[in-house]
């Protein structure tokens, strides 16, 4: 019993440091590094409203944040990402509009997504 309580607590730490990345990133001012982060996880660009509801900008957060915005999301969005995540079941929210790669990449997410939705009919027939 000792055991479980010390790994849930254990368990519970790790989630919450997770979870606040933008947060820390913001107060150390690391706004590009908070950017590259966005984009590489496919978030949606941040306004500078977001921007400031994390901490106070200084000068240049913005164009800072944008720059590594600008890197992460390119690497989201290469076609094998993309594809990666429909197969995932990941909705498309137009990440990508806008990047070097985007045709490629809203196709790479398509062809995935064709595929999670004909296995997850496949196991919906075989239930029944």
């Amino acid at each position: 019993m000792k055991y479980l309580v010390l790994s849930l607590a254990i368990l519970g730490l790790a989630a919450c440091t997770g979870q606040n990345y933008d947060t820390e990133l913001a107060q150390e001012n690391q706004w590009e590094q908070l950017g590259l982060k966005d984009g590489e996880t496919g978030r949606l660009i941040r306004s500078e409203k977001d921007l400031a509801r994390l901490h106070t900008l200084n000068e240049n957060a913005v164009a800072e944040y944008n720059v590594g915005y600008k890197m992460g999301i390119e690497q989201y969005c290469l076609p094998f990402n993309t594809y990666k995540q429909g197969k995932k079941g990941t909705q498309y929210t137009g990440q990508c509009l806008n990047t070097s790669h985007e045709r490629l990449a809203v196709q790479g997410w398509e062809t995935g997504y064709k595929e999670y939705i004909a296995e997850h009919d496949m196991l919906w027939l075989n239930n029944e």
